[in-house]
């Protein structure tokens, strides 16, 4: 039964999909709004009204914060989905088994790969990687980077300390239940920026409303940066699941249980 359910919850989410999305316009279609003069008013208002540096960002989380909004949920949705459908744990002799390349074999008959001083060289790749996911993070609208992006890579760098080399400690180490449960926190932290904008007075995330001791262009920049932390954090954490889902699921020539 648990591995019948979570078939029939992906027929009926296409199911939903196909009946309810029917009212959608045409792609490309001349006569739908962003042919006609919504993109005209973003190009035209944009950096002004958003105290952005660049229309992409004022776009993605200002113009459009609902969709991005909605994005998010449906990145920590799919975390939930994995964690579900890959519930069910297959023997160790049935799992999906993975040879990796071999050099040779050493004396105690242990594999020994074709490796660039791994142990040396992702250590002190990984901090860059992350710091560099923070500068994306904190400059995202004042470039085309952001919260996606930020979490992506955060994301990339616990692939590459679980993977790369398993045998030793991880720099993050992030169960399964703890990832997905990061994933709600970081859409948390995206509604709860709407809700604030809510209590200072404003509609659902106008930003300019946040209950905080600033000018109104200062509020408008913290309110995004707010919600892409929110995404980073749900992106990240959603990488972590579908990995540690998957890493479950397989075996590698070298474990050792």
């Amino acid at each position: 039964m648990r591995k019948v359910l979570p078939l029939i919850l992906i027929v009926i989410c296409l199911g939903a999909s196909f009946v309810t999305l029917d009212f959608l316009p045409e792609i490309g279609d001349p006569s739908s709004k962003p042919n006609t003069h919504t993109t005209d008013y973003y190009i035209e208002h944009a950096t002004t009204e958003t105290n952005a540096a660049n229309m992409v960002t004022a776009v993605i989380v200002d113009y459009r914060a609902f969709d991005t909004m909605y994005e998010t949920t449906v990145m920590f949705i799919a975390g939930v989905a994995v964690v579900l459908i890959l519930a069910s744990h297959p023997e160790r002799k049935n799992r999906i088994r993975f040879r990796k390349v071999r050099k040779k074999e050493s004396r105690d008959g242990k594999p020994v790969y074709r490796t660039i001083n791994k142990e040396v060289v992702i250590p002190l790749i990984e901090p860059m990687i992350m710091l560099y996911a923070i500068y994306v993070l904190f400059h995202g609208e004042i470039s085309l980077g952001g919260g996606f992006q930020a979490g992506a890579l955060l994301g990339m760098t616990y692939i590459l300390d679980v993977m790369v080399i398993p045998e030793r400690d991880s720099l993050i180490r992030l169960p399964k239940d703890k990832s997905t449960a990061l994933g709600g926190i970081g859409t948390f932290i995206y509604v709860l920026t709407g809700i604030l904008c809510m209590a200072g007075g404003g509609v659902f995330l106008e930003y300019e409303k946040l209950p905080i001791p600033m000018h109104a262009l200062e509020k408008h920049s913290t309110g995004m940066l707010l919600v892409e932390v929110g995404v980073a954090i749900c992106v990240m954490a959603t990488i972590i699941t579908i990995l540690n889902g998957i890493m479950e699921r397989v075996h590698f020539d070298d474990d050792t249980d």
